[in-house]
């Protein structure tokens, strides 16, 4: 059994998304609330305990702040929002590989599995040509248990059309994925690595072979 106490003086949060930030980057937000609400309930978290975080202050020079670097170094999922600006976005590139550094283990065997602990979102839908080869590897949330067209809408909008679209097939898509979340934390620990160098990262967007 794994013991996912550390020694870090932060609390850890238990996901991590990360996003380019555009001007629609205020529904990024509504979304991590959403999201983080779902979570708080079905972990049982403390009221005022944010379960996730979210990188909405931190811009241009500030992107290495201590917060965010300890954030990556100690979430236990990442959830990247899948869309061409992702993609073409440096720091969210170096914040995918500053979390695929680190070792992931499954919690009934006390050793690592196939499992990444990277959930892949589909925020906005884009052409997989336009898709680096290390996101191409992972495979993408997937929402399951649900009428057959919320999944295909999903699948065709993302998480921002459905928000804009079908506000009813966006609460359900966002509900599963706190389930999937939660499930995935259950079942995985994530190795912490607190104090990241950030001299040692590279974005994994541009890297052959991920």
């Amino acid at each position: 059994m794994i013991d996912d106490k550390s020694d870090v003086e932060r609390p850890a949060p238990l996901f991590f998304v990360s996003y380019a930030h555009t001007r629609a980057s205020h529904l990024i937000g509504t979304f991590f609330e959403d999201l983080s609400g779902h979570v708080q309930e079905l972990i049982g978290r403390a009221p005022g305990e944010d379960p996730g975080f979210l990188d909405s202050s931190l811009v241009g020079g500030r992107r290495w702040a201590p917060e965010l670097l300890h954030a990556v170094g100690t979430c236990q999922i990442f959830i990247p929002m899948l869309s061409a600006s992702l993609f073409e976005s440096t720091w969210c590139g170096y914040e995918w590989h500053a979390f695929s550094r680190r070792s992931v283990i499954n919690r009934r065997s006390g050793r690592p599995d196939l499992e990444t602990a990277i959930l892949p979102v589909i925020w906005v839908p884009h052409g997989s040509s336009r898709e680096p080869q290390v996101v191409g590897q992972i495979q993408r949330f997937a929402p399951t248990g649900l009428p057959e067209a919320a999944i295909k809408k999903y699948q065709m909008e993302g998480i921002y059309g459905l928000s804009i679209l079908d506000p009813n097939a966006y609460r359900a898509v966002v509900w599963r994925l706190a389930q999937r979340v939660v499930g995935l934390h259950l079942s995985h620990y994530v190795e912490p690595e607190p104090r990241l160098d950030v001299t040692q990262l590279r974005n994994a967007f541009t890297e052959e072979g991920g």
